[in-house]
């Protein structure tokens, strides 16, 4: 399972960048993306986070959640000499080339270079998610998105309408079994935004079998109102239960 911060540095993400003006950025000579640069500590002990920032927007990994694709930088990072040190990032939206300094087991800085996947940028196209900015390969790199991600969701009746939703899907593990799950609970979406709002939340396929169960056919934007407002499967099979009386 994916773990990434909060939301609100899941939202500074989803701005990452400024606007450029071409797609096809993997076919255009110079598609780099520089002007980046990593931390790591180890503050809470046995707990080390490397994070990665770009401009205004950062995103934070904790290196000791198993994360396969995080294992050369775990290792790099982990290393108890100091010195140079230098990792990498490989995900399907392109690779994160990383150097710089470790000043001791995890605790270091230095600067990254993005280079974008041409066949990742290829599938985007196909399917009518072009990329507007060299930034939305490099937020979907660090988020993990990836081509199946998109079809997942796409044959569950949520086709992404734009990077934004693909980024936000992966950002929060909106996966295609999330929505089948909460989908088998009888629970229908209109937009792909309704799915990342009970992820958010918390909604999952046990809590609305819960509020079905007490009685209720909810719609969606309703069971996220129930939710954010602390509304219980019990809380709502009481609140029933005494309306009958």
């Amino acid at each position: 399972m994916k773990i990434f911060s909060k939301p609100a540095v899941i939202a500074a993400t989803l701005m990452l960048g400024a606007a450029t003006s071409a797609p096809g950025w993997s076919r255009g000579g110079a598609v780099d993306l520089t002007d980046i640069t990593w931390t790591v500590s180890d503050t809470a002990r046995d707990a080390p986070t490397l994070r990665i920032r770009h401009e205004d927007s950062s995103s934070s990994f904790p290196l000791d959640a198993g994360e396969p694709d995080l294992e050369r930088a775990r290792a790099a990072l982990g290393s108890p000499t100091q010195g140079a040190v230098a990792f990498t990032i490989d995900r399907e939206p392109g690779l994160l080339s990383c150097s710089g300094v470790l000043d001791r087991r995890y605790e270091g800085s230095g600067d990254c270079v993005f280079a974008p996947d041409a066949a990742f940028e290829a599938g985007l196209e196909a399917r009518g998610l072009a990329p507007k900015r060299k930034e939305d390969l490099l937020t979907m790199a660090l988020v993990d998105a990836d081509l199946a991600l998109i079809d997942g969701l796409t044959r569950q009746g949520l086709p992404p309408r734009s990077i934004d939703d693909v980024i936000a899907a992966a950002a929060l593990d909106v996966t295609p079994g999330y929505v089948a799950g909460l989908q088998s609970a009888g629970l229908s979406f209109k937009s792909i935004d309704d799915a990342v709002a009970c992820r958010a939340l918390g909604i999952d396929e046990a809590y609305v079998r819960g509020i079905v169960a007490a009685g209720y056919e909810p719609r969606t934007h309703d069971l996220i109102a129930m939710k954010a407002t602390g509304v219980t499967p019990e809380y709502a099979q009481k609140i029933n239960a005494a309306a009958r009386n």
